[in-house]
């Protein structure tokens, strides 16, 4: 048997480019810790890698959405606390100007600067979406344009009248105020159905046929004209079994009550008003602001139980998360060490290969002739 110079060089050139292949996925392993080809490596396993990728993948999809349902909860929850500590100044000033006519002009204006500000505040977004408009995310949960704001004065200011059969706020008494504005309603003269506050601006809702009852429609209110009623609260999982709501409704009490007593004060004309009428008025719109408070207090109560719930679903997701990981890194996994020492022996015997490469091709019959 006989080896030719050709033979030799081919069985280099060969040697080469395995060892080169070899440098390259050792390269490979060593940079990210895992089989160059996973497929080929691990076989008919390959499947349980994957699924747990995939797994992996679904856990940290829920991660990232749970940090999105956080940041909406921090902003509804900065919301909230501006509108109770607003609240919280406006119930002083009321207060403070149910006595006298002193200060009634800085009243109403407070009022109204505080219906602004409550309505501003509902209508907080956040990447495009507002916060309080529920499955209407698109749609501004409460109208607060100059317009709306002036209509929602002269309706609640027109109804008060008609309720009471007076023309002018300066003829209310105070038996008239607290009537309209308790549960029961105030009936006027001439009229058999009492009129109340909390009709004229929450409306009532639809009542269903029940046997021999016959269904009731639903009344609209001031309130319908200025809020968007057709969203319901959004909601979202956490987890693969768990669902929480993720945002606040604007209907709920809690705004409702807190726009109607800022609306009490800036639509009705207290600087009108007799002391004992005003008094009544101021009263009634404390009562509506201190349920507004307690309401909010409630909603950020309930924003803190769901935010614990969050926080208790990403620890469970985290530790479901390095599970899968560890899993498929048992799998895939290569020691980077080992592959280090590897690429070094490969270039060693690449750099030997050369070398005879190199003297198989200065050989030549020529020099020996």
């Amino acid at each position: 048997m006989s080896i030719s110079s050709l033979t030799l060089s081919n069985f280099s050139r060969s040697t080469i480019q395995r060892v080169q292949t070899q440098i390259a996925d050792a390269q490979k392993e060593f940079n990210t810790g895992r089989h160059a080809d996973v497929g080929r490596t691990l076989g008919r396993v390959t499947g349980n890698a994957i699924s747990y990728h995939s797994q992996e993948d679904t856990f940290q999809s829920m991660l990232d959405s749970n940090k999105l349902i956080t940041s909406r909860f921090q902003l509804m929850d900065n919301s909230l606390t501006s509108i109770r500590n607003a609240s919280d100044d406006y119930s002083k000033a009321l207060i403070n100007g149910t006595a006298t006519g002193t200060g009634t002009a800085a009243l109403i204006q407070s009022a109204q600067q505080g219906l602004q500000q409550v309505l501003g505040a509902v209508n907080v977004s956040s990447g495009g979406e507002y916060l309080f408009g529920g499955t209407h995310a698109n749609t501004q949960p409460v109208k607060s344009d100059s317009a709306t704001l002036t209509a929602l004065s002269g309706s609640i200011q027109s109804k008060f009248l008609d309720a009471l059969g007076i023309t002018d706020v300066s003829q209310a008494t105070a038996d008239q105020v607290n009537a309209y504005f308790s549960d029961a309603g105030y009936t006027k003269s001439g009229s058999a159905t009492a009129r109340s506050f909390s009709v004229d601006f929450f409306g009532t809702p639809a009542v269903p046929a029940n046997g021999a009852t016959p269904a009731v429609a639903a009344v609209p209110g001031i309130w319908d004209g200025i809020a968007d009623s057709g969203g319901a609260v959004s909601s979202a999982y956490i987890s693969r079994s768990e669902q929480i709501d993720t945002s606040v409704n604007v209907n709920t009490p809690a705004f409702k009550n807190t726009v109607a007593a800022y609306a009490m004060i800036g639509a009705l004309g207290v600087d009108k008003m007799g002391d004992s009428a005003r008094q009544a008025l101021t009263t009634a719109a404390q009562v509506k602001l201190k349920s507004g408070q307690d309401g909010i207090v409630k909603v950020q109560s309930d924003l803190g139980v769901r935010q614990n719930r969050v926080d208790a679903a990403n620890t469970l997701l985290t530790k479901q998360k390095d599970l899968v990981a560890a899993a498929y890194d048992r799998l895939e996994g290569v020691d980077q060490t080992e592959a280090g020492l590897l690429i070094n022996q490969l270039k060693t015997q690449l750099d030997a290969t050369f070398a005879v490469t190199g003297k198989l091709q200065n050989l030549s019959l020529l020099n020996y002739l």
